[in-house]
């Protein structure tokens, strides 16, 4: 899925952005998909992220208002509070579990260097299954990858 921002933070004249479906309950194009038949009501030329607040208005989704509901769940199910720069690296740390090579997730991430290798948590984890790509054929880095995305899935 591939969609047009007016602007970000570090592209004035905007961007492209581009989803893919990893096929997990956290799937982006299954959440934007939920949200857009969630809030079916709200005019086709409001922002992206309007939302239908219950009492038949609708409002913009800001970061403020979304870190906070998340961190509201969260706190009740025992988890702790993260700020936004969390989504990033908990989004880089989960497609590189499930085994996507990290240059895919530099591209995905539209990071413009390899600066992101920072955001790299679980590197006990991670690291083998790459390493093991500078050792082995591409066949055996994909039946790594393969196997434990599905110990991770199994969880």
């Amino acid at each position: 899925m591939k969609f047009r921002v007016p602007c970000t933070k570090t592209k004035e004249r905007g961007d492209d952005i581009s989803l893919t479906d990893t096929l997990c309950n956290c799937s982006l194009t299954f959440m934007l998909d939920h949200h857009l038949k969630s809030n079916a009501g709200i005019p086709s030329s409001a922002p992206l992220f309007m939302f239908e607040t219950g009492d038949s208005m609708c409002a913009p989704m800001k970061c403020a208002w979304f870190l906070a509901r998340c961190n509201t769940i969260w706190s009740c199910e025992g988890f702790v509070s993260i700020n936004g720069h969390g989504f990033w690296i908990g989004g880089t740390t989960h497609l590189l579990l499930l085994g996507v090579d990290p240059w895919v997730v530099m591209v995905q991430g539209r990071w413009s260097s390899q600066l992101f290798l920072g955001y790299w948590c679980k590197c006990e984890e991670i690291l083998p299954m790459f390493i093991s790509f500078a050792l082995h054929s591409h066949e055996s880095i994909l039946n790594t990858m393969s196997s434990f995305k599905n110990k991770l899935l199994a969880k």
